[in-house]
């Protein structure tokens, strides 16, 4: 966690609930003794963003904006539309991320590996 908060500039306290959230989603484990801290509980290759994410900051979504009208008239002004397509950018959101895993975060960070969205056309 030392290592961590010195590369990284975050107080210790705040990384401890992160890796505290991490290790109940089963996302690290943690080494007691000399030499001790934090290990990934599975292969990199295995974990995703979105699980990271979700053990976190809780479900991925864009907002608790609640469920539109399901069928029938809507007397909000279009707003059961807008809530309508909310919910499908944060399903689009959920796979995006779903998309990623560690391994490969840590290759495009390392240079090794091709950047997010490199092969993203406009």
């Amino acid at each position: 966690m030392r290592d961590i908060a010195e590369r990284t500039g975050l107080p210790q306290p705040y990384l401890e609930q992160i890796l505290l959230a991490l290790k109940g989603a089963g996302l690290v484990r943690s080494k007691r003794g000399v030499g001790g801290g934090y290990v990934l509980a599975r292969d990199p290759a295995e974990i995703r963003l979105s699980e990271v994410i979700s053990a976190v900051d809780g479900p991925i979504t864009l907002g608790d904006f609640g469920q539109p009208h399901q069928a029938g008239a809507c007397d909000h002004e279009g707003q059961c539309v807008l809530l309508a397509i909310w919910d499908i950018a944060a399903r689009h959101m959920r796979e995006h991320l779903d998309s990623y895993t560690f391994a490969q975060l840590a290759r495009a960070a390392t240079g090794e590996g091709e950047w997010p969205g490199a092969d993203f056309h406009h």
